[in-house]
């Protein structure tokens, strides 16, 4: 019996052999450093758990394991694997004590850290999804796109000198605020009162006194569509505003059959629940919009005389059942031959020091859902008032520039604001007023942003826009989706609610004989 002693070679500067062996070509090795951590965590066919305990060694599946390095940003490995409902069970506990965390206001999360105003403690946080708005009217097929407005440019828009006004006359009369409505607190509210009036509703080019004073401008419009143009950067929702060119003048009016509805935390980040039939964004900006014109007409004085202006208003059946209100009709030189001629709109009167009347503006901040838009007015409008205001403003910053700007235009250095909430949270027919408050209207300018130089530039801009533009009819409006301003070239009949007669439309036309002048 032989011994055969196998050839050893030796290595004396490393482990391992020191020439190729042929029997172990072309299988791929597998090192075996307890430094190395094999396989990768997209290697589906190891075991979870016993992995992350792996330190060393080979895959215990699969004993050759490797890295081509050439193909490895080609390699996809697509997981079908069902995850177990033990996992799935596991996953929604997790999310749960998450969300509830974060609703505590717990620090270990970022959310939370930040306190109410955290990513993921406001449970409406997904609501911050882009959605589709609706238009404010159906774009025609037909219409023919003029120009695109950048609202991100506005911005630059701006005179180096603030024009001045210059009154060409005022209309009407003007009631004076009954100071006894200073007094109401949230533990003395009253009850709002519901208005049967209306508020005169008269188109730009309808306007006797516009007409008649044509002369003193190019540019014509109301204090209230001034205001839409000024603040068109801040606006989330569509408008649109018809724009009449005649000659080398324009005419900027609401849609005819339309007025101007307020808008409501049309500036938060979250949505309105639109399944809720009395919290949609209409339901909402209907019920606004009455409460403004009801807290107006409730905190007027009936027993002191109103204060006359300088004319009485012209005759007409838009008058009829309407609100006592006074006109100011002014003008604004913008330079290179843009002069605007506007009406603007005086809410009430107060006595000043000197016994005086001093015009003021009237508005009204109504709530509806304290716990996802703002500070419960109930418990903190006493204390907190400036907290609340800050919070309207912010969520509302579109509505309070054109307040503040359509007050600067009248020429009311003082606004009252009423904090009006609803009887119920699920009622919104019946009201309360809880507070009132006279705030400076430059005040408020400065804490919305709104500076009344950059407005005017927005307004010189597409009025010169505008001029450059063949005689017809065209509408700016304002993209639901885009922030943009879309001037469209629409047909003279677009919008008509009413055929009227030839013998009609041939009075009229005489009537307006300072619009055929113009065109020459």
């Amino acid at each position: 019996m032989s011994l055969e002693l196998p050839n050893v070679k030796s290595n004396p500067s490393g482990w391992g052999p020191i020439t190729k062996l042929e029997k172990f070509t072309d299988i791929p090795y597998a090192p075996f450093s307890k430094g190395d951590k094999i396989g990768k965590c997209s290697d589906w066919n190891s075991n979870v758990r016993n992995y992350q305990r792996q330190n060393y060694g080979s895959n215990v599946f699969n004993p050759f394991t490797f890295k081509l390095e050439d193909d490895e940003d080609s390699f996809k490995l697509v997981d079908y694997t069902r995850v177990s409902a033990k996992l799935k069970n596991k996953g929604k506990t997790y999310q749960k004590q998450f969300y509830q965390q974060s609703k505590r206001g717990g620090s270990s999360n970022r959310g939370a850290a930040r306190g109410r105003g955290g990513r993921y403690a406001n449970k409406y946080w997904n609501d911050r999804r882009q959605r589709n708005r609706e238009s404010s009217i159906e774009i025609g097929s037909s219409w023919e796109s003029k120009e695109e407005f950048d609202l991100q440019t506005f911005k630059q828009y701006t005179l180096e000198n603030l024009p001045e006004s210059e009154t060409i006359g005022t209309y009407g009369k003007v009631k004076y605020y009954n100071r006894v409505y200073d007094r109401i607190n949230t533990k003395n509210e009253k009850k709002l009162q519901k208005s049967e009036v209306n508020v005169p509703l008269i188109p730009t080019s309808d306007d006797k006194v516009i007409r008649s004073e044509y002369m003193n401008g190019n540019v014509y419009a109301t204090d209230s569509i001034l205001a839409i143009l000024m603040s068109a950067q801040k606006s989330v929702f569509s408008w649109d505003i018809v724009v009449q060119k005649v000659g080398a003048r324009l005419f900027f009016e609401l849609r005819p059959g339309t007025s101007e509805q307020l808008t409501v935390n049309e500036n938060v980040s979250s949505h309105q629940d639109e399944k809720d039939p009395i919290n949609t964004s209409a339901s909402l900006s209907s019920e606004a919009t009455q409460i403004n014109l009801n807290y107006w007409q409730q905190v007027l004085s009936s027993d002191a005389e109103p204060v006359a202006l300088d004319n009485e208003l012209p005759e007409g059946e838009e008058f009829e059942n309407t609100v006592d209100v006074g006109y100011a009709y002014k003008k604004w030189d913008l330079g290179d031959d843009i002069v605007v001629l506007a009406r603007t709109e005086i809410d009430a009167a107060i006595e000043d020091a000197s016994g005086e009347p001093k015009f003021i503006s009237i508005k009204a901040i109504n709530e509806h859902d304290s716990n996802r838009f703002g500070i419960e007015f109930r418990k903190k409008l006493d204390t907190q008032r400036a907290a609340i205001l800050a919070t309207e403003i912010k969520n509302n910053s579109t509505k309070f520039a054109k307040w503040s700007i359509q007050s600067t235009l009248a020429g009311c250095e003082m606004m009252n604001l009423g904090f009006v909430s609803r009887d119920s949270v699920r009622d919104n027919n019946n009201h309360v007023i809880l507070g009132t408050q006279f705030y400076p209207v430059a005040d408020l300018n400065k804490q919305n942003g709104v500076d009344m130089k950059n407005c005017w530039g927005i307004i010189k801009h597409i009025a010169q826009t505008c001029m450059k533009l063949a005689n017809g009819k065209y509408l700016l409006h304002r993209d639901p989706n885009r922030n943009v301003i879309t001037l469209y070239s629409v047909p003279e009949n677009a919008f008509d609610q009413i055929e009227e007669e030839t013998e009609e439309e041939e009075e009229e036309e005489q009537s307006k004989g300072w619009v055929d002048e113009s065109r020459e």
